[in-house]
């Protein structure tokens, strides 16, 4: 049997893990409306993998930081399968720094109304920030250690800020090792929403 793994916070990402927790597919579909492919791409993927998708051991999915419509598709998918008698896990893509045995770094991303959520690591301790776009390269010249989600997680100030910051995403891709502690240890995070529901969908009239 194999463990999915889904993440739809930017782009959509899938990828399915043999036994050993190694990758047998790994796969981004940049630039895609990820609610249009999500449930044909993980029929494709577990169709060239050999297996039936009720046959999956686990399904582990991002549960942010990140925006609630990204976010939910990959959770409301997650929670089908779920029904279906499949083990599901979730966890936040800054908890990979500390997976991989990252001390210290700061985790940075777009949020809302200009602003960019920090998670800042420093050994066992950890914060939480909101920071105003106009801070933001401020804060870089007196940190060092930077990680994004992925290219798509940041704007054009922050690369211009943290052009060396590394993605979690990729680590996430070269260190699969990382999910059999997820599982071990029953990661089950709550969702981490940027923005409101009921300013997700605000209208005007």
């Amino acid at each position: 049997m194999a463990h999915l793994f889904v993440d739809s916070t930017y782009d959509l990402t899938l990828g399915l893990l043999k036994d050993d927790f190694s990758w047998a597919k790994f796969s981004t579909f940049p630039n895609q409306k990820a609610s249009e492919i999500l449930q044909l791409e993980t029929l494709n993927l577990c169709t060239e993998a050999g297996i039936e998708v009720r046959d999956l051991k686990s399904v582990i999915c991002v549960s942010g930081p990140g925006f609630y419509t990204g976010l939910r598709l990959s959770e409301g998918f997650v929670d089908v399968l779920k029904f279906s008698g499949i083990k599901g896990y979730s966890f936040y893509s800054y908890e990979v720094l500390p997976l991989l045995g990252i001390k210290e770094g700061n985790w940075v991303t777009k949020a809302y109304r200009g602003e960019y959520f920090i998670h800042a690591l420093k050994g066992e301790e950890t914060e939480n920030i909101l920071i105003p776009s106009k801070e933001l390269k401020d804060f870089v010249v007196d940190k060092s250690h930077f990680y994004i989600h992925s290219e798509k997680s940041i704007d054009d100030l922050g690369r211009e800020c943290m052009p060396n910051a590394i993605g979690t995403i990729e680590l996430i891709q070269k260190h699969p090792e990382i999910f059999k502690a997820i599982i071990e240890k029953n990661f089950q995070r709550e969702s981490y929403y940027f923005r409101a529901p009921e300013d997700e969908f605000r209208t005007n009239v």
